[in-house]
């Protein structure tokens, strides 16, 4: 019998460890929450007690994965001892690394990775104001140390954040998501 956790927190981290391990093994169609709750050692009604049903289970084991992503990008954009432009050209590597990562993690979970592809989207919408407003920020600060020289940087901000926000969604190989990435970076904060 497994051990009584009452730590509502290193709960939550342990049924989603055993999710990701379910999802990834049936695919998210074929885990069902018996499955969960018997990997997880647990009976089903704590599995429902802490996630209402299983796709917010499979929603909070992706935003789980992307909130690394957050984490860097925000860390990222806060380094002002490293030029504008070199931040730019990280952050728009990260944007490939974790789309390329999220298509994979996609194609994971099933065979029908459109309901996958749907949670993701909204996972990112939830994120893109705020990284939209990171980016305003570096290009406002690239304005003002002279490395830029742009008119309107939140419009800019927001064009280009979006412009990444559509081609995650879409099938692409790797060589078209960077040269589309490329593309978006010197159209629309390098021009």
């Amino acid at each position: 019998m497994p051990k009584r956790i009452n730590d509502t927190k290193l709960r939550r981290q342990q049924i989603l460890k055993s999710a990701r391990k379910v999802f990834l093994e049936k695919g998210f169609q074929g885990a069902t929450i018996d499955d969960i709750a018997k990997e997880e050692g647990v009976v089903r009604g704590t599995i429902l007690y802490h996630y209402k049903s299983k796709e917010s289970l499979v929603e909070a084991v992706l935003e789980e994965e992307g909130s690394q992503w957050v984490l860097l990008l925000t860390e990222l954009v806060a380094k002002h001892e490293i030029p504008v432009m070199e931040r730019i050209d990280e952050i728009f590597a990260l944007c490939e690394a974790y789309v390329q990562k999220a298509e994979f993690r996609a194609g994971q979970y099933g065979k029908e990775p459109e309901e996958i592809r749907f949670l993701l989207d909204q996972m990112r919408l939830k994120s893109f104001y705020r990284h939209t407003k990171d980016l305003e920020t570096l290009l406002e600060e690239g304005n003002e140390t002279g490395e830029l020289s742009l008119d309107h940087p939140k419009i800019r901000a927001v064009s280009a954040m979006f412009a990444v926000f559509g081609i995650t969604g879409t099938e692409i190989t790797p060589e078209e998501l960077k040269n589309q990435l490329q593309m978006i970076k010197e159209q629309m904060i390098c021009k």
